[in-house]
Protein backbone atom coordinates (compact mmCIF):
# COMPACT_ATOMS: atom_id res chain seq x y z
CA UNK A 1 0.00 0.00 0.00
CA UNK A 2 2.99 2.32 -0.36
CA UNK A 3 2.43 5.76 -1.89
CA UNK A 4 4.80 8.16 -3.61
CA UNK A 5 2.87 11.43 -3.43
CA UNK A 6 5.47 13.54 -5.24
CA UNK A 7 7.71 12.18 -7.99
CA UNK A 8 9.29 13.30 -11.24
CA UNK A 9 9.45 10.03 -13.17
CA UNK A 10 9.51 11.97 -16.45
CA UNK A 11 12.80 13.67 -15.60
CA UNK A 12 15.43 13.49 -18.32
CA UNK A 13 17.81 11.67 -15.97
CA UNK A 14 15.77 8.50 -16.59
CA UNK A 15 16.27 8.78 -20.36
CA UNK A 16 12.61 8.06 -21.02
CA UNK A 17 12.64 4.56 -19.53
CA UNK A 18 9.31 4.92 -17.73
CA UNK A 19 8.37 1.25 -18.13
CA UNK A 20 11.32 0.05 -16.06
CA UNK A 21 10.52 2.57 -13.32
CA UNK A 22 6.88 1.48 -13.16
CA UNK A 23 7.78 -2.21 -12.97
CA UNK A 24 10.33 -1.46 -10.27
CA UNK A 25 7.91 0.33 -7.94
CA UNK A 26 5.15 -2.21 -8.50
CA UNK A 27 7.48 -5.05 -7.51
CA UNK A 28 7.93 -3.61 -4.00
CA UNK A 29 4.25 -2.84 -3.40
CA UNK A 30 3.93 0.83 -4.36
CA UNK A 31 0.30 1.14 -5.46
CA UNK A 32 0.06 4.85 -6.23
CA UNK A 33 2.44 7.43 -7.70
CA UNK A 34 1.63 11.10 -8.22
CA UNK A 35 3.96 12.71 -10.75
CA UNK A 36 4.44 16.44 -10.43
CA UNK A 37 4.87 18.91 -13.27
CA UNK A 38 7.15 21.90 -12.86
CA UNK A 39 6.48 23.74 -16.14
CA UNK A 40 4.15 23.34 -19.11
CA UNK A 41 6.22 20.72 -21.02
CA UNK A 42 6.71 18.52 -17.94
CA UNK A 43 3.04 18.92 -16.98
CA UNK A 44 2.04 17.69 -20.42
CA UNK A 45 4.45 14.77 -20.14
CA UNK A 46 3.18 13.60 -16.75
CA UNK A 47 -0.37 13.90 -18.09
CA UNK A 48 0.49 11.66 -21.04
CA UNK A 49 2.16 9.07 -18.83
CA UNK A 50 -0.79 9.00 -16.44
CA UNK A 51 -2.93 7.89 -19.37
CA UNK A 52 -0.74 4.79 -19.82
CA UNK A 53 -0.70 3.53 -16.21
CA UNK A 54 -3.72 3.06 -13.97
CA UNK A 55 -1.71 3.56 -10.75
CA UNK A 56 -0.18 6.85 -11.90
CA UNK A 57 -1.80 10.27 -11.40
CA UNK A 58 -0.33 13.73 -11.70
CA UNK A 59 -0.31 17.36 -10.63
CA UNK A 60 0.35 20.15 -13.12
CA UNK A 61 1.94 23.49 -12.41
CA UNK A 62 4.76 25.97 -12.88
CA UNK A 63 7.58 25.80 -10.30
CA UNK A 64 8.80 29.13 -8.88
CA UNK A 65 12.07 28.74 -10.81
CA UNK A 66 9.98 28.79 -14.00
CA UNK A 67 7.56 31.51 -12.84
CA UNK A 68 8.85 33.89 -15.50
CA UNK A 69 7.33 31.60 -18.16
CA UNK A 70 3.76 32.03 -16.89
CA UNK A 71 1.67 34.44 -18.96
CA UNK A 72 -1.97 34.57 -20.07
CA UNK A 73 -1.39 32.11 -22.91
CA UNK A 74 0.41 29.55 -20.75
CA UNK A 75 -2.20 29.98 -18.00
CA UNK A 76 -4.92 28.97 -20.47
CA UNK A 77 -2.92 25.89 -21.51
CA UNK A 78 -2.25 24.98 -17.89
CA UNK A 79 -5.96 25.11 -17.11
CA UNK A 80 -6.61 22.69 -19.98
CA UNK A 81 -4.09 20.24 -18.53
CA UNK A 82 -5.41 20.57 -14.98
CA UNK A 83 -8.91 19.69 -16.20
CA UNK A 84 -7.66 16.22 -17.21
CA UNK A 85 -9.45 13.42 -15.36
CA UNK A 86 -6.22 12.11 -13.82
CA UNK A 87 -4.95 15.47 -12.58
CA UNK A 88 -5.36 15.53 -8.80
CA UNK A 89 -3.88 18.93 -7.98
CA UNK A 90 -2.03 22.05 -9.06
CA UNK A 91 1.69 22.12 -8.52
CA UNK A 92 4.34 22.28 -7.74
CA UNK A 93 4.02 25.99 -7.09
CA UNK A 94 5.40 28.39 -4.50
CA UNK A 95 8.57 30.33 -3.69
CA UNK A 96 12.26 29.57 -4.15
CA UNK A 97 14.67 32.26 -2.99
CA UNK A 98 17.67 29.93 -3.02
CA UNK A 99 18.18 29.84 -6.78
CA UNK A 100 16.27 33.06 -7.60
CA UNK A 101 15.78 31.96 -11.20
CA UNK A 102 12.63 34.10 -11.37
CA UNK A 103 12.11 37.47 -9.69
CA UNK A 104 10.07 37.80 -6.53
CA UNK A 105 7.35 39.61 -8.48
CA UNK A 106 7.20 36.80 -11.06
CA UNK A 107 6.98 34.20 -8.30
CA UNK A 108 4.19 36.07 -6.51
CA UNK A 109 2.20 36.36 -9.74
CA UNK A 110 2.63 32.66 -10.60
CA UNK A 111 1.84 31.42 -7.07
CA UNK A 112 -1.35 33.45 -6.78
CA UNK A 113 -2.61 32.66 -10.29
CA UNK A 114 -2.14 28.94 -9.74
CA UNK A 115 -3.84 29.05 -6.35
CA UNK A 116 -6.76 30.69 -8.13
CA UNK A 117 -6.82 27.85 -10.68
CA UNK A 118 -6.86 25.26 -7.89
CA UNK A 119 -9.66 27.09 -6.14
CA UNK A 120 -11.70 27.47 -9.34
CA UNK A 121 -11.36 23.77 -10.20
CA UNK A 122 -11.84 22.59 -6.60
CA UNK A 123 -8.41 20.96 -6.34
CA UNK A 124 -5.63 20.99 -3.74
CA UNK A 125 -2.25 22.48 -4.61
CA UNK A 126 1.34 21.41 -3.94
CA UNK A 127 3.74 23.94 -2.42
CA UNK A 128 7.48 24.20 -2.97
CA UNK A 129 9.07 26.51 -0.39
CA UNK A 130 12.83 27.01 -0.23
CA UNK A 131 14.46 29.80 1.75
CA UNK A 132 10.98 31.30 1.90
CA UNK A 133 9.32 30.12 5.12
CA UNK A 134 7.94 33.44 6.39
CA UNK A 135 7.04 34.60 2.90
CA UNK A 136 5.11 31.38 2.24
CA UNK A 137 3.28 31.48 5.57
CA UNK A 138 2.25 35.12 5.16
CA UNK A 139 1.25 34.56 1.53
CA UNK A 140 -1.04 31.64 2.40
CA UNK A 141 -2.53 33.44 5.40
CA UNK A 142 -3.43 36.39 3.18
CA UNK A 143 -5.14 34.06 0.71
CA UNK A 144 -7.03 31.73 3.02
CA UNK A 145 -10.14 32.16 0.89
CA UNK A 146 -8.38 30.26 -1.92
CA UNK A 147 -7.67 27.23 0.27
CA UNK A 148 -10.79 25.10 0.12
CA UNK A 149 -9.36 21.68 -0.76
CA UNK A 150 -6.16 21.88 1.24
CA UNK A 151 -2.54 21.88 0.12
CA UNK A 152 0.61 19.80 0.42
CA UNK A 153 3.89 21.17 1.76
CA UNK A 154 6.10 18.88 -0.25
CA UNK A 155 9.49 17.77 1.10
CA UNK A 156 8.73 19.61 4.34
CA UNK A 157 11.88 20.97 5.99
CA UNK A 158 10.66 23.71 8.32
CA UNK A 159 9.96 23.77 12.06
CA UNK A 160 7.26 22.14 14.16
CA UNK A 161 5.93 25.60 15.04
CA UNK A 162 5.57 26.55 11.39
CA UNK A 163 3.97 23.18 10.64
CA UNK A 164 1.22 24.04 13.13
CA UNK A 165 0.45 27.23 11.18
CA UNK A 166 0.31 25.36 7.88
CA UNK A 167 -1.85 22.64 9.40
CA UNK A 168 -4.34 25.20 10.73
CA UNK A 169 -4.57 26.62 7.20
CA UNK A 170 -5.44 23.19 5.77
CA UNK A 171 -1.96 21.91 5.05
CA UNK A 172 -0.66 18.38 4.68
CA UNK A 173 3.03 17.45 4.72
CA UNK A 174 5.07 15.00 2.67
CA UNK A 175 8.47 13.71 3.70
CA UNK A 176 11.10 12.07 1.54
CA UNK A 177 14.51 10.47 1.71
CA UNK A 178 16.04 13.29 3.76
CA UNK A 179 14.38 11.95 6.93
CA UNK A 180 16.50 8.77 6.64
CA UNK A 181 19.81 10.66 6.68
CA UNK A 182 21.84 10.24 9.85
CA UNK A 183 21.87 13.96 10.71
CA UNK A 184 18.30 14.69 9.63
CA UNK A 185 16.75 15.00 13.12
CA UNK A 186 13.21 15.22 11.70
CA UNK A 187 11.59 12.94 14.27
CA UNK A 188 10.31 15.69 16.56
CA UNK A 189 8.82 17.62 13.64
CA UNK A 190 7.04 14.54 12.33
CA UNK A 191 5.74 13.70 15.81
CA UNK A 192 4.38 17.25 16.17
CA UNK A 193 2.15 16.90 13.09
CA UNK A 194 -1.18 15.08 13.27
CA UNK A 195 -0.84 11.61 11.79
CA UNK A 196 -3.73 12.24 9.43
CA UNK A 197 -1.76 15.01 7.69
CA UNK A 198 1.39 13.12 6.70
CA UNK A 199 2.25 11.67 3.28
CA UNK A 200 5.34 10.01 1.82
CA UNK A 201 7.24 11.08 -1.29
CA UNK A 202 10.55 10.55 -3.07
CA UNK A 203 10.93 13.78 -5.10
CA UNK A 204 12.82 11.44 -7.43
CA UNK A 205 15.20 11.51 -9.19
CA UNK A 206 16.52 13.60 -6.28
CA UNK A 207 17.10 12.92 -2.57
CA UNK A 208 17.52 9.15 -2.55
CA UNK A 209 17.15 7.76 0.99
CA UNK A 210 19.85 6.05 3.03
CA UNK A 211 21.57 3.74 2.08
CA UNK A 212 21.25 5.03 -1.50
CA UNK A 213 22.11 8.66 -0.77
CA UNK A 214 23.79 10.33 -3.73
CA UNK A 215 22.40 7.89 -6.31
CA UNK A 216 19.50 8.21 -8.75
CA UNK A 217 16.26 8.00 -6.77
CA UNK A 218 13.02 6.37 -7.95
CA UNK A 219 9.53 5.66 -6.60
CA UNK A 220 10.37 2.17 -5.33
CA UNK A 221 12.52 3.77 -2.62
CA UNK A 222 9.51 5.36 -0.93
CA UNK A 223 9.45 2.09 1.04
CA UNK A 224 12.47 3.34 3.04
CA UNK A 225 10.71 6.60 3.85
CA UNK A 226 7.63 4.75 5.06
CA UNK A 227 9.78 2.49 7.22
CA UNK A 228 11.45 5.51 8.85
CA UNK A 229 8.09 7.12 9.64
CA UNK A 230 6.86 3.84 11.14
CA UNK A 231 9.88 3.89 13.47
CA UNK A 232 9.19 7.50 14.48
CA UNK A 233 5.52 6.69 15.10
CA UNK A 234 6.35 3.39 16.82
CA UNK A 235 3.85 1.61 14.60
CA UNK A 236 4.14 -1.32 12.24
CA UNK A 237 5.14 -0.55 8.69
CA UNK A 238 1.84 -1.96 7.47
CA UNK A 239 -0.24 0.26 9.76
CA UNK A 240 1.85 3.29 8.84
CA UNK A 241 1.39 2.60 5.12
CA UNK A 242 -2.39 2.32 5.59
CA UNK A 243 -2.57 5.66 7.40
CA UNK A 244 -0.52 7.37 4.71
CA UNK A 245 -2.59 5.77 1.95
CA UNK A 246 -5.79 7.12 3.54
CA UNK A 247 -4.26 10.57 3.98
CA UNK A 248 -3.40 10.61 0.28
CA UNK A 249 -6.92 9.64 -0.62
CA UNK A 250 -8.35 12.37 1.59
CA UNK A 251 -6.18 15.12 0.11
CA UNK A 252 -6.01 14.10 -3.55
CA UNK A 253 -9.16 12.01 -3.93
CA UNK A 254 -7.36 8.92 -5.25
Amino acid sequence: MYVDAHAHLCDGKYQGDIETLVNKYREVGVELVINSGYDLPSSMLVMQNSEKYGDMFFTAGVHPDEAKTLDNRSIDRLIEIVRHKKCVGVGEIGFDFYWNKSTEEEQIFAFEKQMEIADHLNLPFVVHSRDASKKTVDFLKDRKSLIKRGFLMHCYSESAETAKIYQDLGGYFSFGGVITFKNAKKGDVIKSIDKDRILTETDCPYLAPHPFRGTLNDSSKVVYVTKKISEIWDKSEEETAKIIRENTRRLFGV
